[in-house]
């Protein structure tokens, strides 16, 4: 039986005479657990090794790795088994409106608003963006007043600037909530999303839309950078994802309830898109349940 892994809610202390939490751990091994909290957060690991968990991602962390993540996107850092490496990060954790309700929709911060909303999923960033930023982040903690709040902004403006960074988790793992305008691509999400265990049809995520299929396609394609098709297939996945490692249904039952007619597409798809195979997949986030 495999123990379900439903994340944790994290509360994040703040201190009343700041906007925002600055903190750096220095600890034996990354003690929260697989947790989501509000606070969008930004991770900067100095030292430690070991496989980071963002949504349905898994991949190897070093130091220098450094992650923003979305508010309410489950995440967890499982340091590798050496007792001579601690584990060593500064961890920078806000609000969307911390600064003020409107804040980063003024028009000076449009760059930063968009960062946020690509976080959404989490983000990495490449080596040659680490080193200022992990400078620009440890100078943060000893900072204070006006100069802290100018530093943190700085920070998600250079970021912001990153031509490289690269999303983590798939939109499938996210659900319909995180798609809530009005415009037509979000509307066509909307409607997969409220699908996925059904039959999704081109022609009535066009009529969700209010557009055509040839214009929701063109639309789909220039937006998201990828077919419709390949999005509902993402979506599939994503929501497989959740169910593998969230519950202990089984396989075939989570493959039917993705949408997918065949143990052998969802398994041969899965394998495209997070290349390991769904059992190998729900073994690992089980390996680190156990270590929880």
């Amino acid at each position: 039986m495999i123990r379900h892994l439903q994340p944790t809610y994290e509360f994040i202390p703040h201190e009343e005479t700041a906007s925002f939490a600055v903190r750096e751990f220095r600890l034996p091994h990354f003690t929260s657990p697989w947790h989501l909290h509000p606070e969008i957060e930004l991770t900067l690991i100095l030292s430690g090794t070991g496989t980071r968990f963002v949504g349905d991602s898994a991949a190897a962390f070093h130091p220098g790795d450094l992650i923003l993540i979305g508010a309410n996107l489950p995440h967890y850092w499982r340091c590798a088994d050496h007792p001579a490496t601690r584990a060593h990060s500064v961890v920078i954790q806000f609000r969307k409106d911390c600064l003020g309700a409107d804040f980063f929709h003024r028009p000076e911060m449009s760059d930063v608003l968009h960062l946020l909303k690509r976080a959404r999923r989490g983000l990495t960033f490449p080596s040659d963006a680490r080193k200022e930023t992990a400078d620009c982040m440890k100078a943060l903690l000893k900072l204070r007043g006006a100069e802290k709040v100018a530093a943190f902004v700085s920070v998600l403006a250079r970021l912001a600037r990153v031509p490289r960074s690269r999303p983590l988790s798939s939109e499938g793992f996210l659900s319909a909530a995180d798609f809530p305008g009005q415009d037509h691509i979000h509307r066509a999400c909307r409607y997969v999303f409220e699908n996925l265990t059904g039959q999704v049809r081109l022609t009535d995520a066009a009529k969700a839309a209010a557009l055509s299929p040839e214009a929701l396609c063109r639309l789909f394609k220039r937006s998201a950078g990828i077919t419709f098709f390949d999005f509902v297939n993402d979506a599939r996945i994503g929501h497989a994802c959740v169910q593998l490692i969230e519950t202990d249904s089984n396989i075939g039952e989570i493959a039917f309830t993705s949408g997918f007619n065949t143990l052998a597409n969802f398994n041969r798809r899965f394998r495209e898109r997070k290349h390991t195979t769904p059992r190998e997949f729900r073994a690992l986030f089980q390996k680190s349940s156990k270590l929880l």
